[in-house]
């Protein structure tokens, strides 16, 4: 399979029109459109001044931290625990 990249413009009317170079046969063809991922919005808030500018700068942060000692279980009592505190009488 062969590639071919070429940098375009997406201008209003969200229409690209391209040439190829000659070598490209006519016929059925995949077009695939990468563009940058938008960076989050970020309200200014001490909580959100994390630093990462996209969520993959995320993923690879998280990816280089250890795994938590509680097992799952330890995990579901205390979000139990949390439930049984917000809802009165229960």
């Amino acid at each position: 399979m062969r590639a071919y990249q070429i940098q375009q413009i997406i201008p209003e009317s969200h229409t690209l029109t391209m040439h190829l170079p000659p070598e490209v046969p006519a016929g059925p063809a995949q077009v695939i459109v990468l563009y940058p991922e938008p960076t989050l919005a970020t309200p200014s808030t001490e909580a959100s001044s994390s630093g990462f500018a996209t969520v993959a700068d995320f993923a690879a942060w998280l990816q280089t931290q250890p795994a938590s000692e509680r097992s799952r279980e330890d995990i579901v009592r205390q979000i139990e625990a949390e439930r049984d505190a917000w809802e009165p009488g229960a």
